[in-house]
């Protein structure tokens, strides 16, 4: 980040060095010369200034947006956490239920291994003996 805070200085710096070579080998005088370093200095301090705020926005722009995947990865990660967490309570809920009372419910979910035989097969199946 330091090296983006310098860029004004550092392209008005090379500016004016070439604007001084070009100024000295056309053989202009040393005012003119002077002139044309500062002038050079000038432009190119601006440019370099709106090239530095460009740079910047951007770097700043890509660091919000960091931080915003960040959040969203942590508040998924507490809602996975959660409701990990809430189906354990119920798990458990239904575990303590189920050695205290008799459950009569006809539509419940536990199974308990129990099929009964079907009166038809039962027939056949002695009537095969």
């Amino acid at each position: 980040m330091e090296t983006i805070m310098k860029i004004p200085f550092l392209f008005a710096l090379f500016a004016a060095f070439i604007a001084g070579l070009i100024g000295i080998s056309t053989n202009k005088t040393m005012n003119q010369t002077c002139i044309y370093m500062i002038i050079a200095m000038v432009v190119f301090y601006l440019i370099g200034a709106l090239l530095k705020a460009t740079i910047t926005g951007i770097i700043e722009e890509q660091n919000k947006l960091k931080e915003q995947e960040e959040k969203e990865k942590q508040e998924m990660e507490e809602q996975g956490k959660l409701r990990i967490e809430k189906e354990k309570e119920e798990k458990l809920a239904k575990e303590q239920h189920l050695g205290n009372n008799l459950d009569l419910v006809a539509d419940s979910d536990l199974d308990d291994g129990f099929t009964p035989l079907d009166l038809s097969q039962a027939v056949r199946t002695k009537m095969k003996e």
